[in-house]
């Protein structure tokens, strides 16, 4: 049998063979599988527990034997930092068996270490020896010693991780890189953990590396990661978790979260918190670089964007030149899958724009319309939706992402512009600022090309009748003949006027044309004009119609004028057609022999309809 000064001698032997062991392979030595074998081989202790000391509290340590396949290998997840945190000493069933403890402390006697044992005869001779206390010293400098060595291995490596990802973080402006890159580099350096990156919305490239961040669903430690922008530590309980959640910011805020997600068992050591928060704030400062960068070429784009369409609406553009220019900016901008143009007539009824999308015409097109008006009505302003609730449209919505602008003229909502497309996150918040202050531009343009309108109108509108006045219809018959346009025109007097006036007063003879113009205006559709010639004298082109069809009108026309009109009063009328193939007839020969035809009438009696001679000889 071994005194206690052989049997410490032969101890601190083999535990001297067992740091050399583990200084000379930090990252593949199992110490405390050979710290059992010391425990079995010369105390005859065939089972130990042993315990770190980590923040306050002691936490069990595992051996290779204990590990899951998926659990951490090496010095650094045995014994520098322990696993298995919800663990505790008072309910653990594994420690019913000891009946012993060895503390184990180190120079400034602060606990670092602790063994539980089931004694034995030669454990309970060995610890009442005078070389017990040398154990226990032994044995602290032995676990300080690798501890230290594994500390500085720790910081060494990650110390050159994350010198080599800062070089590539500010060697790029690409974001994608930079993610990629910070996910890799904790990946490799924590290869016991699930790494994932969640980003705001704001952050969106085409890397597969990363989540969004959603608000309502995530864990609250997360949260208050991102909130605080501090590195913050949280269980998912659903998933059995322990969970590290680490701010991605820069200076100017936070752009994401690099969440690690590890065995409940697992705990986060104070070298692995600092290495992920150091690495998480050098990309979060890379990102901000590159975003800043983006942003000042994206607002160079944005501004020149907004000059080359405020310079446009400046021209003199009708309403519908102004929402053909626009639908081409922002499809070729904003690339939607779906464009509508839609505004609101004098009595609020919704028109859409011939230049939006054929999807807008069918019943479930109808239905994104129907919501965006309401919408728009609602807030009063522009709307931006990243992911649309199908719910919200009373059915199936394959567009996700939308935005709405409104025209708003003289502090009145006119209408509104609606993007649609099927990829939720499509437009980003960039694109919806764009939109609004394109459309808000456009607004201006809208109403100066609204108030050309109504001048324009004032200019070619008869004022007492409404008809279009002869200066108008004088420019477009001209026109339509020079485009070889056929038709028949129609000269018309109201009888005895004159009498109207002098037996009645001039305000009932206002009254008798103003209802003759109603009838006109009444009795033709589609491209047909009626105008006030002159006096009591009227005038409708009707373009492409025969003969037939004019007479047809100048019959109809016969009847119902004195039946529409207080007093009552009759119209004579000159018919005539003219056909560009036919003859080189022009426009001023074509009222001439008409108003003939007008004179014929008069002269025959009155309250009749002459064809144009012209006509008749063909």
């Amino acid at each position: 049998m071994k005194t206690s000064e052989q049997l410490y001698e032969s101890i601190k032997s083999n535990l001297l063979d067992v740091m050399m062991n583990v200084m000379q392979n930090l990252e593949n030595t199992d110490f405390i599988s050979q710290l059992e074998e010391i425990f079995e081989q010369h105390f005859r202790i065939t089972k130990i527990e042993f315990f770190l000391y980590e923040d306050n509290q002691f936490y069990p340590a595992a051996t290779d034997k204990k590990l899951s396949s998926e659990a951490f290998v090496g010095v650094f997840g045995k014994l520098t930092y322990p696993m298995r945190k919800d663990s505790s000493l008072e309910d653990e069933e594994s420690t019913d068996f000891a009946d012993d403890t060895l503390m184990i402390r180190n120079e400034k006697r602060e606990p670092i270490a602790m063994i539980l044992v089931k004694s034995t005869e030669v454990w309970n001779r060995f610890t009442e020896s005078d070389h017990f206390k040398n154990f226990q010293v032994l044995l602290g400098e032995l676990i300080e010693t690798i501890n230290n060595s594994a500390s500085l291995h720790t910081h060494s490596k990650n110390y050159q991780s994350l010198l080599e990802a800062t070089k590539e973080f500010n060697s790029t402006m690409e974001t994608k890189v930079i993610h990629e890159r910070l996910v890799s580099t904790v990946v490799t350096n924590l290869n016991s953990v699930r790494v994932e990156l969640i980003l705001s919305q704001e952050q969106l490239d085409n890397s597969n590396v990363y989540r969004l961040f959603d608000y309502s669903n995530e864990l609250p430690s997360t949260t208050a990661a991102f909130l605080s922008g501090e590195l913050k530590v949280g269980r998912d309980a659903r998933n059995n978790l322990e969970i590290l959640s680490a701010p991605v910011k820069g200076m100017q805020g936070t752009y994401g979260i690099l969440q690690l997600s590890a065995p409940c068992n697992y705990v986060f050591t104070s070298t692995e918190k600092e290495f992920v928060r150091n690495i998480s704030e050098s990309a979060g400062h890379a990102i901000e670089n590159s975003s800043l960068y983006d942003q000042s070429h994206r607002l160079i784009d944005e501004l020149q964007l907004v000059n080359e369409v405020s310079k446009k609406l400046t021209e003199r553009l009708t309403f519908e030149e102004i929402i053909y220019y626009l639908n081409e900016r922002i499809v070729d901008t904003f690339e939607p899958e779906e464009i509508a143009f839609v505004y609101f007539s004098e009595n609020g009824q919704s028109v859409i724009s011939k230049d939006t999308t054929k999807y807008f015409l069918t019943d479930a097109g109808r239905r994104y319309l129907d919501y965006a008006e309401r919408q728009v009505r609602k807030e009063n302003e522009a709307v931006f939706i990243v992911d649309l609730d199908g719910n919200e449209i009373d059915g199936f919505s394959p567009y996700r992402s939308l935005i709405i602008a409104p025209v708003i003229l003289s502090e009145r909502i006119a209408g509104y512009t609606l993007l649609m497309h099927t990829e939720k996150y499509h437009f980003t918040f960039e694109d919806y600022k764009l939109v609004k202050a394109i459309i808000s531009h456009s607004s201006l343009a809208f109403s100066n090309s609204a108030l050309r309108e109504k001048l324009q109108n004032l200019a070619n509108k008869d004022h007492m009748t409404g008809l279009f006045a002869r200066g108008y219809l004088d420019r477009h018959m001209s026109s339509a003949f020079k485009k070889g346009a056929g038709g028949a025109f129609l000269l018309l007097d109201v009888d005895d006027f004159k009498q109207v006036n002098d037996q009645f007063g001039h305000i009932v003879g206002d009254q008798v044309l103003q209802q003759t113009a109603r009838l006109l205006q009444s009795s033709i559709s589609g491209d047909d004009i009626a105008g006030r010639w002159g006096g009591e004298k009227f005038a409708i082109y009707l373009p492409g119609a025969t003969l037939v069809k004019g007479m047809h009108l100048a019959e109809r026309l016969l009847v119902e004028l004195p039946e529409t009109t207080e007093p009552s009063v009759t119209v004579s009328i000159g018919v005539s057609v003219w056909e560009p193939s036919a003859n080189h007839e022009t426009y001023q020969q074509l009222f001439q022999n008409t108003d003939e035809a007008l004179y014929a009438a008069k002269s025959g009696g009155k309250n009749r309809i002459v064809v144009s001679e012209s006509v008749l000889a063909e």
